[in-house]
C-alpha cells in the first residue's frame, strides 16, 4: 500500500509504510497531513485513515512553548 502526501501543497510520494512510518516518528507525517491512495474519493487527514491511524499511536506530542 501507498499513499501520496500533501507537502507545503504540493503532492509527493507515494511512500510506503516503512517510509510513512518514518516520516511521523520524525514529524513530517503528523494525523493531520493530508494523504491519498488510489482507491480513495479525495484527500483526508491521515489520523482519519484506518491503516495510518497506528502511525501516530506512539508519537511524541510536541513540546509546549514555554513561558
Amino acid at each position: 500500500v501507498a499513499y501520496h502526501v500533501a507537502i507545503n501543497g504540493q503532492a509527493a510520494g507515494p511512500f510506503d509504510m516503512l517510509s510513512l512510518t518514518r516520516m511521523a516518528a520524525n514529524g513530517q507525517l503528523t494525523g493531520d497531513s493530508l494523504v491519498w491512495k488510489n482507491g480513495m474519493p479525495q484527500w483526508a487527514k491521515a489520523g482519519t485513515v484506518d491503516n495510518l491511524k497506528g502511525l501516530f499511536a506512539n508519537v511524541m506530542p510536541p513540546i509546549p512553548p514555554q513561558g
